[in-house]
């Protein structure tokens, strides 16, 4: 086994986590945003859209995202390329493969629900995780671990509405099952995918340099998704003057992409698959539950300024009372598991 790391590295990695979960949170409304003016170029709506054109478009974008974000990296990241070796290389294929398959159903559902409400569904991988790890590794997970996982579930099901205050009680939301949408279903299900991907990453990042991990990571979203795109686009009933090439070369389009490639893409990732192997997977997905708390924020904030840049109708999401509340539940289960290990296994 290995030796605890040191309190120092400890910090750090938390911090560094913080701030990737403060880019992966700008990711939402961004996306968000694309998903709109992909609407608008081919000629639909958030409603109208065909399920092809839902899905290829996600493809799509993942796969112009990643692939610059991997060629920004072999530029600006040469020397940590040269480190990378073949177990490296297959580690982040994996990686990369289960990323891409939680990253092409979130994709999809925002295209359909308010950027707060998918990082608070994205966030459930917190819950799956521990449960996860318990039945890999044959044991049960730390108590501070479980108690933040039941913390946060209930945080998130504060903030998403599932639960509201009634009658001076907290009860299920009478319309909380007409609320709950396809965009909700295949969200919570991408989240499986980002759970078993901390795992990897944390199970691979403890044996392997995990920081090289990144290219092949790369590599492989933007390949899977550049692949499930060319397999789709056929099937695509809408049209659109110039296509796909005329959207990616216009300047409010390619203005967000970039603004993607570098910060929630290559600078997010290549500081998670750093950090997170210094923490346990149980602490680390509860770090990530800061995603949501920044998402809402970056979406309170960002849609009104990129409608006006971008030409897009997308109004900044109302503030929720809700947000304090299901808030400080998620910084709650944030500081349960990051509780000391102690003696416990």
């Amino acid at each position: 086994m290995n030796d605890a790391p040191a309190p120092q590295n400890r910090r750090t990695a938390i911090l560094a986590l913080v701030i990737v979960n403060a880019m992966w949170g700008s990711s939402f409304p961004i996306m968000k945003c694309l998903n709109l003016q992909m609407d608008q170029h081919f000629g639909a709506t958030e409603w109208t859209a065909s399920g092809w054109l839902r899905t290829g478009s996600a493809a799509w974008m993942i796969g112009l995202r990643f692939g610059c974000a991997l060629l920004v990296f072999l530029v600006f990241y040469r020397g940590l390329l040269r480190r990378v070796r073949r177990p490296h290389f297959l580690a982040g294929v994996a990686i990369g493969t289960l990323f891409f398959l939680g990253l092409f159903l979130q994709v999809i559902g925002l295209a359909t629900i308010p950027a707060s409400r998918s990082g608070f569904l994205t966030s459930l991988a917190v819950v799956f995780t521990p449960l996860f790890s318990a039945l890999i590794r044959r044991q049960r997970p730390r108590v501070p671990v479980i108690s933040a996982a039941l913390v946060a579930l209930f945080g998130v099901a504060i903030l998403t509405g599932l639960l509201v205050w009634q009658d001076s009680r907290l009860v299920i939301a009478a319309d909380a099952l007409q609320k709950w949408t396809l965009g909700d279903s295949v969200t919570t299900l991408g989240a499986f995918f980002f759970s078993a991907q901390i795992l990897l990453v944390d199970q691979l990042g403890k044996r392997y340099d995990s920081a090289a991990f990144t290219p092949s990571m790369f590599a492989a979203t933007s390949g899977l998704a550049l692949l499930t795109f060319g397999a789709l686009q056929t099937q695509i009933p809408e049209v659109a003057v110039g296509g796909w090439t005329t959207l990616a070369l216009q300047p409010q389009f390619f203005l967000l992409l970039m603004v993607l490639v570098i910060f929630p893409s290559l600078l997010a990732f290549v500081w998670m698959n750093k950090y997170q192997p210094s923490l346990s997977a149980g602490q680390a997905a509860v770090i990530y539950t800061f995603e949501p708390l920044f998402a809402s924020t970056w979406a309170m904030i960002v849609p009104g300024f990129l409608s006006v840049v971008c030409l897009v109708t997308y109004a900044n999401e109302p503030y929720s009372g809700t947000l304090i509340v299901g808030g400080a539940f998620v910084l709650l289960a944030n500081l349960l598991a990051l509780w000391p290990e102690g003696n416990q296994a």
